[in-house]
């Protein structure tokens, strides 16, 4: 129960009561017995939450986990989930993109585009190996 202080009206004396906040108690002053009023006070505990209660904790972790999905929806979507692009030139299938980089060069194409595949096949065969 919170602590309450009053007052007398007639001599001053401060006296602190233990009451719930529904009550609509009367307290008669100890020395001359006449009416005490409630006093408006502060918050004297200087109780102040900080951080995360187990609610909160749990809501900033579902926000979180959201998040997340969100995030991997928009990648694929992004990079799709189908079949990937099977290497080629000019609709020709080839085994390999270094292989299908050497036929565009041989054939005098641009081979420019082939790059980016062939550095991620690289990469796979590195981490296989």
């Amino acid at each position: 129960m919170p602590a309450y202080d009053y007052q007398c009206k007639k001599c001053g004396k401060v006296e602190e009561f233990l009451h719930s906040i529904k009550d609509a108690p009367v307290y008669k002053c100890p020395d001359c017995k006449k009416v005490m009023v409630r006093l408006i006070t502060l918050n004297r505990t200087g109780f102040i939450m900080k951080g995360g209660t187990p609610a909160i904790n749990y809501r900033e972790k579902q926000l979180r986990l959201k998040k997340r999905e969100k995030l991997a929806k928009k990648e694929k979507t992004r990079y799709g989930t189908g079949s990937s692009i099977q290497p080629n030139v000019a609709g020709m299938e080839t085994d390999s993109w270094s292989d299908a980089q050497k036929v565009a060069k041989e054939a005098g194409m641009d081979t420019d585009s082939y790059t980016p595949y062939v550095e991620k096949e690289k990469k796979k065969k590195i981490k296989v190996v």
